[in-house]
Parts: C-alpha cells; structure tokens; sequence
C-alpha cells in the first residue's frame, strides 16, 4: 500500500499543480482575440495613414516657408536703404540748388536784356 500511497500524493501534488477550468477561462478571457488583434492592426493602420498626411503637410509648409523666405531675400537685396535714400534726397537738393541758381541767372539776364521767356505767362 506504500506504493498507492506514494502514487496518491504524487497524484495530489499534480493536481494542485495543475489548472482549473475556471483558470482557464480566466486566461482566456485576458487573451486577446483574433478580431481584437485586427481591430488593433486596423487602428495602426490608420493612424499610420494619418501621421503620412500629417508629414506631406509639414513638407509642404517646410517649401513654402524656404520659397517665402527666397523671396524676402529677393526683396532685401533690390530695396532701398534708409542710407541709399539720405544720399539720393542729398543729390537732389544739389540739383535743385543748380536749377534754382540758373533760373535765376536767366530771369536776371531776360531782365537785362528785355528779352521775354516764350515759357512764361
């Protein structure tokens, strides 16, 4: 009988060893399904889509921003500085001192001379 005995608890070991159906169906409750699994490829798969919009958007932003920033280089080298303005204004006033003085050298010698400007009224 020693042997049953043995063969007993060795028995008794083993099924305190050995799952139940209900942690069976415990386990299998926290498995996912094969649907679970597709839903989930199915929600990577868009989300996958949506982050390639989102990087064709920001390569479009990208070129726009460098064509904007080419074109206000552009703008920068062909204006006109505040220093470029001061020396045209300065050029001006020079040649309006000339014009002014010679005008007045031909009214004073059309005085002169009794000579009538054909331009004036």
């Amino acid at each position: 009988m020693t042997d049953n005995n043995d063969i007993l608890k060795a028995i008794e070991s083993l099924k305190s060893d050995m799952a139940t159906k209900s942690d069976l169906e415990s386990v299998k409750k926290d498995m996912a399904t094969k649907s679970d699994l597709q839903d989930v490829k199915q929600s990577q798969a868009q989300t996958n889509a949506k982050v390639d919009t989102l990087a064709a958007g920001q390569a479009q932003i990208i070129t726009t921003l460098k064509v904007l920033e080419a074109g206000q280089e552009d703008i920068r080298e062909k204006m006109a500085t505040k220093a470029d303005i001061h020396r045209l204004e300065q050029k001006i006033d020079k040649v309006d001192k000339h014009v002014k003085s010679h005008e007045s050298r031909i009214d004073n010698l059309e005085d002169e001379t009794g000579l009538p400007n054909p331009h004036k009224n």
